[in-house]
């Protein structure tokens, strides 16, 4: 259930309902959905107010696997939020869940408020980034420009609107599949219809009691996070503690901004800041969907906290995201469920003037070590508790019936902070799949493929084990940028600084690699500035990264363009310009560099992927890792 600012096609029209199938399997009437080749779309009209007191239909739309075979029972894909539309992923969830398919039927769908079924628009709200603040005016008149019809679009409305479609198409029952805020509906549907429930996955799970309104399972998980992501030395050449360096810049956030200067896309520099520890949290959190964002986070905080506070505002545009559409993802409906759902201090039923003192009162109880290194006042201002201070009214409240004894997987990432793997605890005879070095939307993320391996076994009524035991989706720490020459040993061959310019210069293009990473997977334009000058542009699916005078290290600058290899490295002519005549030409073919540098003929080759003799180096990306992240790009936002 993740907040709007956290996260992250067309199909037919309105089809005539209760007349026959084209299979003769189903209830409604189905028409191939354009641009979504191999699924059938579907409408179902259902109550906006199944009391009847408030008039009015919504249009569902719906999904499914134009490909039946007999005995086929039906899987539901739910997407997260809340907010995120459903068909527009539709070949995304036909993928991931290939091992659930043999024997089932995939049904994807926009659920009320979302996508084609009528997204909630509130533009305010819409424009916020991952960073940008909620405030209670904000939501509130959100809520207002929704009207009477808000109280009717919670996840017991949604629950509702899924037994509909399963009566309609004539399923004796639903196997539920969750990412995120869907599997907090899927625990909703199993709990109000135990024996309509066949089994769940859960990906990413929220807790079965509900989101904590003041996000205790994140601020509380978070320092088990960053010392999982250093452990076994991985940031020996980074910081000793991670979790001090967090709190220190908590400390000096609380006296002022951190600001810093920053590089544009035409190599303009300019000032930008961390203004909030409420602004660093949420860097952190939003960190757990872009892998190379999070490797880079310990490192630059370690850097801010050194004085040297460039690397970690460069992160800022990366940390907050592009905007969202609304066909993609509501905030409006993101708003209207959340502050119905959560399990605020308050009763939305209390005057307005009251409900602040309320929640003051409950933080003020909360030992405040749960949320430590932040403060109370960064734990209200971030809390679902003040965003929802001028939401008007509540709908209908989740159930608090125990989840049914049904088949259960769990997913989790080891590394995900919006819904920490501890959330599966309460979740009764789950088999549970904890994968290392993966944070938020695990069958997104997965590029082992132990997920598909445990999805395998449990389809097939087998124990499903440890398969990801000894396996890893993570992205190494990247350590601090280098502040000269001197933070590099020169390796043997290539002696003095010549060799550590060598070094250098490699750095600088896997640095432009990461922030191209980094940018993709926001869902930013793959351009913009070095660390300390200059610019990049990919083009395509990484087919080329260009340099212009881009600067990693201060005072040295590459020129060039860049293409990756079948193996993963970077190829291609770098003209590099450093001081003291030092600058030359190099050519990069795998792990060989070689060209002139200070005049003299150089030539290098890494000894590993990891790198070399260097005191500090940017990890090399494994072959694999830039078709996994743009992959997962896509699919941003499923969770």
């Amino acid at each position: 259930m993740d907040r709007a600012r956290i996260l992250l096609v067309t199909f037919a029209a309105a089809v005539t309902v209760g007349l026959a199938a084209p299979h003769g399997a189903w209830g409604v009437e189905l028409a191939p959905c354009p641009g979504q080749q191999g699924f059938d779309c579907g409408t179902l009209r259902v109550p906006l107010d199944r009391t009847g007191a408030l008039p009015g239909t919504i249009g569902l739309r719906f999904a499914v696997q134009d490909a039946p075979r007999a005995g086929r029972g039906l899987l539901v894909a739910l997407t997260g939020g809340p907010g995120q539309a459903g068909l527009f992923v539709a070949g995304q969830f036909e993928r991931t869940l290939a091992p659930l398919l043999r024997d089932h039927r995939l049904l994807v769908l926009d659920q009320r408020g979302t996508g084609r079924t009528g997204a909630l628009s509130c533009p305010v709200i819409q424009r916020l980034s991952s960073l940008d603040a909620f405030t209670p005016a904000v939501v509130g008149a959100c809520a207002e420009r929704i009207g009477p019809a808000r109280r009717f679009y919670t996840t017991q409305d949604t629950v509702a609107d899924l037994e509909a479609l399963r009566a309609e198409l004539g399923a004796p029952k639903l196997a539920l599949m969750g990412v995120s805020y869907g599997t907090y509906v899927a625990q909703q549907y199993a709990r109000v219809h135990p024996g309509r429930t066949e089994r769940l996955v859960l990906d990413s799970v929220v807790a079965p009691a509900g989101v904590d309104p003041f996000l205790l399972d994140s601020y509380a998980r978070l320092p088990r996070v960053l010392r999982e992501q250093c452990a076994r030395r991985r940031c020996r050449q980074i910081t000793a503690d991670p979790v001090a360096d967090v709190a220190a810049l908590v400390a000096r956030l609380a006296a002022g901004e951190l600001r810093g200067r920053v590089f544009d896309r035409r190599g303009r520099a300019r000032s930008a800041s961390f203004r909030t520890g409420e602004e660093l949290f949420f860097a952190l959190v939003a960190a757990d969907l872009n892998p190379y964002l999070q490797a880079a986070l310990p490192g630059a905080i370690a850097a801010a906290r050194g004085g040297d506070v460039a690397p970690l505002v460069r992160l800022r545009p990366a940390a907050a995201g592009a905007p969202t559409p609304r066909r993609e993802l509501s905030g409006a409906l993101n708003v209207a469920t959340s502050c119905q759902d959560v399990r605020l201090p308050y009763p939305l039923a209390a005057p307005v003037e009251e409900r602040l003192a309320q929640a003051e009162a409950a933080l003020a109880a909360i030992d405040p070590a749960r949320y430590a290194p932040w403060d109370s006042q960064t734990v209200l201002t971030s809390s679902y508790a003040e965003d929802c201070l001028r939401f008007p009214d509540a709908g209908t409240a989740p159930s608090t019936q125990p989840l049914p004894p049904v088949p259960t997987l769990v997913l989790s990432g080891r590394l995900d902070l919006r819904t920490p793997l501890e959330n599966a605890d309460a979740i009764p005879g789950a088999q549970r799949v904890n994968v290392p070095g993966t944070g938020h939307d695990v069958l997104g993320s997965d590029g082992t493929g132990c997920v598909d391996r445990a999805l395998a076994r449990w389809a097939g009524g087998r124990r499903v084990g440890s398969p990801c035991a000894g396996k890893t989706n993570a992205v190494m720490p990247l350590p601090r940028p280098p502040r000269g020459l001197t933070a590099y040993r020169a390796p043997a061959r290539v002696r003095g600084d010549r060799g550590r310019l060598l070094l250098a210069v490699l750095d600088t293009v896997q640095d432009a690699r990461v922030s191209v990473l980094q940018r993709l997977f926001a869902g930013l334009e793959p351009a913009g500035g070095g660390l300390r000058g200059g610019r990049f542009r990919a083009t395509g699916a990484l087919d080329e990264i260009r340099l212009t005078r881009y600067s990693y290290l201060r005072g040295v600058h590459v020129t060039g363009r860049l293409t990756p290899s079948r193996r993963g490295a970077l190829t291609g002519r770098v003209v590099v310009r450093a001081p003291r005549g030092l600058g030359g030409v190099l050519e990069l073919r795998e792990a060989v560099a070689a060209g002139t540098l200070g005049g003299r003929a150089v030539r290098f080759r890494e000894p590993s992927a990891r790198g070399s003799s260097a005191a500090v180096r940017v990890p090399r990306l494994a072959p694999g890792d830039a078709a996994l992240q743009i992959r997962a790009a896509r699919a941003r936002g499923i969770g």
